[in-house]
């Protein structure tokens, strides 16, 4: 798969790298995408531009948005947080998001103390 598309605007076909692409968001009958550089709004449903991002590089996380997952900052249950913009999650695409990434998280959090002479290490549970 090439690591770009070409989307028509105002008669000309511009190349779109996916790894430029911060977002898409779907208005009406168009759909804003925007990139490191410029926002594009096209003439496109956002069902035809999900089925052309790679799944290893972009997530649906709402009826309205496709994020990059390279740009994205934090997530949580209800919010992508990107550089300079808070996308909601949509009920239907909680789990989607975090299949989409790799997650690390232990079962318990622990605080670790050091002694002065750094020979040892305590691992203390935290309540």
């Amino acid at each position: 798969m090439q690591p770009f598309f070409f989307l028509r605007h105002n008669g000309k076909f511009i190349k779109m790298h996916f790894h430029e692409i911060v977002y898409a968001e779907s208005c009406k009958n168009y759909v804003k995408i925007v990139t490191t550089t410029q926002t594009w709004l096209v003439l496109l449903p956002m069902k035809q531009l999900e089925e052309h991002l790679p799944p290893s590089l972009f997530c649906r996380v709402h009826r309205s948005y496709i994020v990059a997952l390279e740009h994205i900052m934090a997530f949580d249950h209800a919010t992508v947080y990107l550089k300079e913009l808070s996308v909601p999650v949509g009920e239907q695409y909680k789990t989607r998001l975090q299949n989409c990434v790799t997650i690390l998280s232990g079962e318990s959090r622990a605080k670790l103390s050091v002694s002065e002479t750094g020979m040892e290490c305590l691992l203390e549970k935290e309540s």
